[in-house]
């Protein structure tokens, strides 16, 4: 018998209220005598998404459909679950089946209703290249969603998701914690998506046996999680809602939980919210003043098991490059800087700043600087327009999970003078930038994006035959040999 109860509920944001657009958002919970499962998805907010409530709510059904399947195959063989390597080949089999229905029913959806011209006139504009994209019978990205779930039954639970958002259990202990790890390529409006072309390698995972199955678990997709200052607050949230089951009940809760979500869109992030819990009553009313008594200190975030390959680094940073690059509009930008520096002093802290200059700014520096040369390729005479900025804040932590995934020694608390000991880190970064940098030409993207080729110039406050050589190797163009006559000058 399924000693759990399930719930989810989804509500349009208050932004989305204010400007007509669709709600975004699909949520799901579905128990039955054996187990429960709860889902949410996250379409994107993009405009090029013309789709993506559908795949939101394809993404839930095939996950459903695919559980139940794989559930029906574990009844009475659940030991299975127990050997490490059988769990991760089962997952991996699940996941794959997901993102293939998914595939079947948004490529049913695309043949049985083709793009009308309504959709296809919403891309004007600076979305007017996807319209040709589109118009060819292209149709994955239009349904492009985010995707979590999680399964309770006696003998065990899961978790699985891709992209943004919130899985939170809810302790016997008190506390509250994350326990699928954070996908490291969700940054900004960034998020990893069910339309990518290695979409079943994104997928992360989260299993307990028996007797740590928890009494509580929440999912939320990100429009809660940016609705909160901080992740404490997010677990107080859920905190909150565990000690009202166990004290009010499940219908009254329920209620409680459909009342505050308006609130929280439009007191917070305006964005479509989804909740959907998985809670054991009995549990709960059984640790209710462990969890009242519970205190920040009880939460267990601070997970750093998740691998970012230099591939990935490099495929992250590329897409945050382009989508920053494609919004310029000065006309006389003649360079792109990234700008290479170690945050905080601390060469295990690689950071990259984008930016550019133009001929007007080089026209009036010329004044203050020695010399012309000077003026046009010298950082300290440039704009220094802080366009994007990689290595610190949120992004510090992809560079640090890169650095350890990579087999370099991380040291939180490494200064300027241990720049000697770490210079493979700032080589490999500098390396990787470089490989970015010849891709961004090589495709084409500089020369569409400007009319023509521009360096992209990788550097520091030295210019001197180091930075020359990378930034000739790098841009493969005759666009930089003035920069590198200007770097082996000094």
């Amino acid at each position: 018998m399924n000693n759990y109860s399930s719930f989810s509920h989804t509500n349009i944001g208050a932004f989305h209220v204010e400007k007509g657009i669709v709600c975004q958002d699909y949520s799901m919970a579905v128990s039955n005598e054996k187990y429960s499962f709860v889902s949410v998805a996250d379409g994107h907010g993009s405009p090029q998404y013309i789709r993506t409530d559908k795949g939101a709510k394809f993404a839930i059904e095939s996950a459903l459909r695919c559980t139940e399947e794989i559930m029906d195959i574990l009844d009475g063989e659940e030991s299975i679950l127990r050997n490490e390597y059988k769990r991760n080949k089962i997952f991996a089999l699940l996941w794959r089946n997901i993102v293939s229905l998914w595939y079947d029913k948004i490529a049913d959806d695309y043949i049985s209703n083709p793009f009308t011209a309504e959709e296809l006139d919403r891309l004007s504009g600076e979305l007017a290249c996807y319209r040709p994209y589109y118009e060819d019978g292209n149709f994955l990205m239009a349904y492009g969603t985010t995707l979590e779930f999680f399964v309770v039954c006696r003998e065990f639970a899961f978790g699985m998701q891709i992209g943004d958002g919130k899985c939170v259990i809810v302790a016997e202990d008190g506390s509250a914690y994350s326990p699928i790890p954070d996908d490291p390529f969700c940054q900004g409006n960034f998020t990893s998506s069910m339309c990518q072309d290695n979409v079943n390698n994104l997928a992360r995972f989260c299993y307990f046996e028996k007797d740590s199955v928890p009494p509580a678990v929440f999912l939320g997709t990100d429009g809660i999680d940016k609705s909160c200052w901080s992740d404490e607050q997010l677990y107080d949230l859920y905190r909150e809602i565990a000690i009202r089951f166990a004290e009010t009940g499940f219908e009254e809760t329920k209620e409680y939980i459909i009342k505050i979500l308006p609130e929280i869109t439009s007191n917070g992030s305006g964005d479509d919210v989804s909740c959907a819990c998985i809670v054991n009553i009995g549990q709960l009313i059984k640790c209710v003043e462990e969890l009242k008594n519970a205190s920040e200190e009880d939460t267990l975030n601070d997970r750093y098991d998740v691998k970012v390959s230099t591939e990935d680094i490099k495929g992250l940073i590329s897409v945050l490059i382009e989508d920053t690059i494609s919004s310029w509009e000065e006309p006389d930008i003649y360079a792109i800087s990234l700008f290479v520096y170690d945050d905080e002093d601390n060469p295990c802290k690689p950071t990259v700043i984008l930016g550019y200059n133009t001929e007007s700014e080089y026209e009036n520096s010329i004044s203050l600087a020695d010399n012309k040369q000077d003026a046009r390729w010298n950082y300290i005479y440039w704009l220094q327009n802080d366009e994007l900025i990689f290595g610190t804040d949120d992004t510090a932590r992809i560079v640090r999970q890169w650095i350890i995934s990579t087999g370099h020694h991380y040291d939180e608390n490494a200064d300027s003078s241990d720049s000697e000991k770490y210079a493979e880190i700032t080589k490999d970064f500098t390396e990787l930038l470089a490989d970015i940098v010849q891709h961004l030409h090589s495709s084409g993207f500089i020369k569409k994006t400007f009319g023509r080729d521009i360096p992209m110039l990788i550097h520091g406050l030295d210019y001197n035959s180091d930075t020359a050589e990378i930034n000739l190797l790098a841009n493969c163009t005759d666009s930089v040999r003035e920069f590198v006559r200007f770097c082996r000058k000094n």
